[in-house]
């Protein structure tokens, strides 16, 4: 009777039915199983979604295409407590250790691994720094560096700001694997533009070695000089100066030169430009093209780029530069055949550059005596004599390492600087990112985009919601 009983309950329809639902929630909790564990073999860059502001935690572009070319083993190893590292650094390592085979990650206890450090530095290092390590050489990272910080005057309290990590890892990494680090001299003695904090440290991100010189107090430029930054004098160099330095370039030396509409002429820094074939005229461009000068002021420019190895990031990711008061250049008609003259930044064909003779006229407008554009306000030359290659940058604005000026384009200006410095070091891989700030970017637009953007919104728009209600109407007036 029993026996009779179970067979009749395993054939009933309900018991089949409960069966087969048993068997299907089975097969979807296996499913489920089976798919996370496929999950969590895949690295956290492709598992994982950055949905933060300004992607404050993915790695850049830049940071990718150099993993690409990684080709030495580089161990970076975590200085905390197990358990007690950084997050959001640990998350970002894991991201660079997806994207590199070379990278290896590990944490070091100092507690348990007093004498560790030691092996490499005797500064003192705080819980959550980073050393990064290669055959070559080391860099630490300290756990300060990895956050920005500024003072709130509210609360009188040092407040995050920024996160940094990727430029400092991506910086480290670069250092201890390049063979040579250049050393790049700022010249000063004319009242020359600061180099501000901010830059300071973009360019020493890129590996570059800032040193200051005063030619007046030295017989010649160092040996060990890659490089001079000369940054907006507001008085000339001296004659004895101006040949100190075509002796250094003749050598194969290089220099970055800024020197705008707001320092006035210089007679003996224009000499040196003059014979790298650079023609310069003194007086403020005024752009006349919409399309080329941030509004409402013709004198701010947004320059045409031109293609070159400065330029190229540049002109792929469709940044702009943001140029205010700037002054003309051309190539000279004097130019050595021997010399590569390359504009990197010009003016459009209706710019004009209003002189100095006509500078108090009230009106924008093109005056007698006014030199019609273009005009290059960024040229790159280089010329090769005796074996050795000479490598010239200048820009013809004052504002080219000016804070503010790069923070309206959110820090385009100085990615060309740093695309500068690396093209005239001759480093192939310069890199310098900046840091993600946790605030807001400056938009800056140009005047004919302020007119699109006027005719879309005041003229576009309404007239479109008036032709759509103007129809609805229609349809039930007459249905």
């Amino acid at each position: 009777m029993v026996k009779k009983n179970l067979k009749e309950t395993f054939q009933n329809r309900k018991f089949k039915s409960g069966s087969y639902s048993v068997g299907i929630i089975a097969a979807a909790i296996l499913i489920v199983i089976v798919i996370n564990l496929i999950v969590n073999a895949l690295p956290s860059n492709v598992t994982k979604f950055d949905l933060s502001f300004n992607q404050m935690y993915s790695l850049t572009d830049t940071t990718k295409e150099f993993l690409k070319g990684l080709g030495e083993d580089i161990t970076v190893y975590v200085i905390a407590q197990t358990g007690a590292e950084d997050e959001t650094v640990m998350e970002m390592l894991n991201n660079y250790k997806a994207l590199s085979e070379h990278i290896k990650v590990e944490t070091v206890d100092p507690i348990l691994h007093p004498n560790f450090i030691l092996e490499y530095t005797t500064e003192n290092v705080s819980s959550g720094s980073l050393l990064v390590v290669s055959e070559k050489r080391y860099k630490l990272i300290q756990a300060s560096d990895l956050y920005t910080t500024s003072m709130n005057y509210n609360t009188y309290r040092e407040q995050i700001t920024g996160f940094d990590g990727e430029g400092q890892i991506t910086s480290a990494i670069n250092y201890v694997t390049t063979n040579d680090l250049p050393v790049v001299y700022t010249l000063e003695g004319h009242r020359e533009g600061e180099i501000s904090e901010e830059l300071s440290k973009l360019i020493t991100k890129g590996n570059i070695e800032l040193k200051t010189l005063n030619l007046a107090t030295v017989e010649a430029v160092p040996d060990d000089a890659k490089g001079i930054i000369i940054n907006a004098p507001k008085v000339d160099i001296s004659k004895e100066e101006s040949d100190k330095l075509l002796e250094y370039l003749e050598r194969g030396g290089s220099a970055f030169v800024v020197d705008g509409y707001e320092t006035g002429g210089k007679t003996n820094l224009n000499t040196v430009l003059n014979y790298y074939g650079i023609e310069v005229f003194d007086g403020l461009i005024v752009e006349k093209n919409g399309g080329n000068f941030f509004y409402p002021y013709p004198y701010y420019l947004a320059p045409n780029k031109e293609a070159h190895d400065i330029t190229n990031s540049i002109i792929e990711n469709r940044y702009n530069i943001f140029l205010p008061e700037a002054k003309g250049m051309r190539k000279a008609d004097t130019a050595r055949s021997s010399i590569e003259y390359a504009p990197l930044l010009t003016t459009s064909d209706s710019s004009f550059l209003r002189t100095l003779q006509n500078s108090q006229a009230q009106s924008i407008e093109k005056q007698d005596g006014d030199i019609d554009g273009p005009f290059a306000i960024g040229v790159a030359v280089s010329e090769i004599h005796d074996d050795k290659e000479t490598k010239l940058v200048a820009y013809s604005s004052g504002y080219m390492l000016d804070d503010s000026a790069n923070l309206q384009v959110s820090g385009s200006n100085y990615e060309l600087v740093i695309n500068s410095l690396g093209w005239l070091c001759e480093m192939d891989n310069s890199i310098a990112i900046e840091e993600k700030s946790f605030s807001m970017s400056s938009l800056q637009i140009t005047a004919k985009t302020s007119t699109y953007l006027t005719i879309l919104i005041l003229i576009v728009i309404p007239l479109v919601i008036l032709i759509v209600g103007f129809i609805v109407w229609l349809k039930r007036r007459y249905r």
